[in-house]
């Protein structure tokens, strides 16, 4: 038992103990909300002190997987995901007794992801991620939700079987299956060719990059609110790093073959994302393709294939989750027992809780990219990787979605701080749990954008790829 895999291990045992204490206590399952965030909080402390250890990377399992600084950072992003998810919907009774176990079942797809360097524990990591999502996407036992999962079942598994397909083929081009080991210039090309196209398509569906994005809306509509936060956060930093070290680690000398399709691809849905978020009503929907713009921010950093793009797409995602975070710990103050948001419910928000207002808008505007925002921080960061990479395609892109997404954006955030009509409102209850995810949240938001700096460094030495330019 190797100790670079204790943040790993930790989060097993979790799983374990949170089954046993949801099986032994039928009555009230606080006590599997307990176990599981004090396995993810123990996980955390681990990877905070495995970041700093001089003995990285260590390859295991014989290259099936690597722990570096890059994997660690990627725990500490996916654990902040389930943590949020899972006080969002603390005891939550509406999405069934194992909803914590299934938050770490997925997680651990998750960290499997970020330190992959086998075909094999890719697809394991894309599996262990998506099958306990399918469950969650359904468990609110509605209709609208039993859709929401079996849409997300039957995509996924489509998904799948193309992505085991293209590594079929990778493997049968280049005879290994660990990808810090491939090398374009041994490949068979035909063969590697439609291995690596079919496996891109694979993953970037799992990021919901267009035109592989149709399933986002529905599926978040249907999910419940911590499910979705959970898959808007969550699953874009598991898609987001295995793509980054697939192409990074494997075709890092073969760019030319990959990179003016991602980059095609990152603009046409920064555009597409953005402009299909302005008709939304229903902030799930609004939400869901706000995701699939950010998306396409995240593929900025891998198509600029540089250093900085690197650093740019973990930053971002930080601050991305970040306001993801804030924005659905609101929506369920305002749903209540609701699972579903519209824009309309948030008129007069300011008058029935101004602090609310106030955290919407700063979590809007950092989905935005307005300045003293975590936002306005990483769309900088990813600018400037486009630009150094002599791609102002990119560039242009990544601002002309952002402007779009700003009339999206300002929609939700005139009808908070719009008049009512006149009728009572009555104030609206902080949950201590989802309070917590909110105030870190925004906190975290605003300190990004004011004082990056920490967190700039932690990127930095995580994403230090010595063969990028």
């Amino acid at each position: 038992m190797s100790s670079a895999l204790w943040p790993e291990y930790l989060v097993v045992i979790g799983v374990m103990v949170t089954m046993l204490t949801v099986i032994f206590s039928q009555k009230s399952g606080i006590g599997a909300y307990f176990v599981a965030l004090a396995a993810l909080i123990a996980s955390g402390i681990v990877s905070i002190v495995e970041w700093s250890s001089p003995n990285l990377p260590v390859f295991l399992f014989d290259h099936g997987v690597m722990v570096d600084a890059f994997s660690l950072v990627v725990n500490g992003l996916v654990l902040l995901a389930a943590a949020g998810a899972l006080l969002i919907g603390w005891n939550d009774r509406r999405y069934g007794s194992d909803f914590p176990v299934l938050v770490l079942l997925a997680l651990l797809g998750m960290m499997v992801l970020g330190l992959a360097d086998n075909f094999i524990a890719l697809f394991i990591g894309i599996e262990l991620l998506s099958l306990p999502l399918y469950i969650l996407a359904a468990s609110r036992g509605t209709q609208v939700s039993g859709e929401a999962g079996l849409k997300y079942l039957l995509l996924g598994a489509f998904s799948s079987g193309i992505l085991l397909f293209g590594l079929a083929l990778l493997y049968g081009a280049s005879g290994t299956m660990v990808i810090s080991h491939l090398v374009p210039s041994h490949l068979v090309l035909p063969l590697a060719a439609g291995g690596l196209g079919l496996t891109l398509v694979g993953l970037v569906f799992k990021l919901g990059i267009v035109p592989f994005h149709m399933w986002v809306p529905d599926v978040y509509e249907g999910s419940p609110l911590p499910v979705t936060s959970y898959m808007a956060f969550g699953t874009k930093v598991g898609a987001a790093a295995i793509l980054m070290r697939f192409l990074f680690f494997g075709f890092s000398l073969s760019s030319g073959w990959w990179g003016p399709a991602v980059g095609y691809l990152a603009v046409l849905t920064m555009i597409v994302g953005n402009l299909l978020a302005l008709a939304q009503k229903d902030l799930k929907r609004l939400l869901a393709y706000s995701g699939i713009a950010n998306a396409g921010y995240l593929l900025v950093g891998i198509a600029s294939h540089n250093i900085q793009g690197a650093r740019a797409l973990l930053f971002y995602l930080l601050a991305y989750g970040l306001a993801v975070l804030a924005v659905f710990a609101i929506m369920t103050f305002v749903a209540q027992d609701r699972d579903s948001v519209s824009v309309n419910d948030l008129t007069g928000l300011y008058r029935r809780s101004p602090w609310l207002a106030g955290f919407l808008a700063i979590a809007l505007l950092s989905l935005a990219g307005i300045p003293l925002t975590g936002g306005f921080v990483g769309k900088v960061y990813l600018l400037q990787a486009a630009w150094f990479a002599n791609q102002p395609g990119l560039a242009l892109g990544l601002v002309v979605g952002a402007m779009i997404g700003l009339a999206a954006y300002v929609r939700p955030l005139q009808r908070a701080f719009s008049a009512p009509d006149g009728a009572v409102l009555e104030p609206i209850p902080w949950p201590w749990a989802g309070s917590i995810v909110l105030i870190v949240a925004v906190i975290g938001t605003i300190g990004l954008g004011v004082y990056p700096t920490p967190i700039v460094h932690i990127v930095n030495q995580s994403a230090a790829f010595y063969w990028l330019h």
